[in-house]
Parts: C-alpha cells; sequence; structure tokens
C-alpha cells in the first residue's frame, strides 16, 4: 500500500498542474495553496518562494523526461537507424500523451516568465545538448552505414530541433487530425533532407 503524499508533494503535484495551465504569471502561492487545502504561509516551510518551487519543478520535469529519453534510446539502439529517427521523433512529436509534468515543460519552452528567461534558456541549453548526445549517436550509426553524411552532422541536428520546435508551436495552433498530417509531412520531409545530403556528396 503506498504512502499517503507528503504536503511538499502534494504542493508539487497541484503547482505544476497549474503552472501547466496557466503559466507562472497566472498561478498564485495562494491559488496553490487553496488547492492543496493548505494556509498560504505552510507553503513557505517547503518552499522560500514561488519562483524557488516554479524552478525546482522544471529540475524535476527535465529530470522525468530526460530518464525516459535515455531509456528509449537504450530499448531501439538495435533497431534499423530510420526506425531509430522516427522513434526519436515521435518522442518529440506525440504531444498528445505528455504528462503534466511534460506539458508544464512545453509551455515554459514556449513562454518562459520574463524574469527568469535567461536562467531557463541556459537550463534549457544544457539539457538540449544531453538530448543531442544521444541524437548523434544515431546519426553516427547512419553515417556509418552510409544513410548519412558525415560533414552535415551539425546542420542537420539543427533541422532536426527546428522541425520539432515547430511542430510544439502549431500543436498550439491546429486541432488533433490536422496536426498529425502536418506531422507526417514533416518526418518524410526531415528524412528526405537527412539522406538527401548523403547523396549530393
Amino acid at each position: 500500500m503506498s504512502a499517503e503524499p507528503t504536503t511538499a508533494e502534494r504542493i508539487r503535484q497541484a503547482a505544476v498542474t497549474m503552472f501547466a495551465e496557466s503559466g507562472y504569471e497566472g498561478v498564485s502561492l495562494s491559488e496553490i495553496a487553496k488547492a492543496v487545502g493548505i494556509k498560504t504561509p505552510s507553503i513557505y516551510a517547503h518552499y522560500k518562494s514561488k519562483e524557488q518551487l516554479f524552478l525546482q519543478l522544471i529540475e524535476e520535469v527535465i529530470a522525468e523526461e530526460r530518464g525516459q529519453y535515455f531509456a528509449l534510446l537504450d530499448a531501439i539502439r538495435k533497431e534499423p537507424v530510420k526506425n531509430q529517427v522516427c522513434r526519436l521523433f515521435d518522442f518529440f512529436t506525440d504531444l498528445s500523451h505528455l504528462t503534466t509534468g511534460q506539458a508544464f515543460l512545453k509551455r515554459t519552452i514556449l513562454m518562459p516568465p520574463r524574469h527568469l528567461r535567461d536562467q531557463l534558456r541556459q537550463d534549457f541549453l544544457r539539457y538540449e545538448l544531453e538530448l543531442t548526445d544521444g541524437l548523434r549517436k544515431v546519426w553516427e550509426q547512419g553515417a556509418a552505414e552510409g544513410l548519412f553524411s558525415p560533414q552535415e552532422e551539425e546542420r542537420m541536428l539543427s533541422a532536426f530541433y527546428a522541425f520539432v520546435d515547430g511542430l510544439l508551436v502549431e500543436n498550439q495552433l491546429y486541432e488533433e487530425r490536422l496536426f498529425h498530417h502536418r506531422k507526417q509531412l514533416v518526418w518524410a520531409s526531415l528524412w528526405q533532407l537527412w539522406t538527401l545530403a548523403a547523396g549530393e556528396e
């Protein structure tokens, strides 16, 4: 039988849901406290400020997603390269099955709080470098098999992120069926771009 969540855990659960829905500026500590069923001053026994709570949540959800990403890399490493790239593309663009934490992270990437923007950009850049290490290994395997051009690695990895980031925005604009259709077109274009560069050598 699982233990009842602590007050700190309940605060985190409520906060991540509310931040995912309304952003940093749209949520007050008093609203979080009300959702948990405690008085606002009680939050300060666990977190110094709303900013500290927000930044800790970002750190936790990045760690959660990082774990899922590297577990996926391990699970697919023996699959054909095209399958591996497709699965990684889906990891970043299957936005209909996000956890609350991932939804919070995606919203923050798109609309970071103004006063935390510089700090969050550094955090997200460090995280992207970790993600890129895994993606680069798949690229290098494809290059070794003659699918990709070794000289095009940086340009094509940049294209990968541009494509998936664009779909993150499109997911906010279009209904699910149209988004899924566009996602399939974007995937086909990305794979064609990656393999075309090798063919032009």
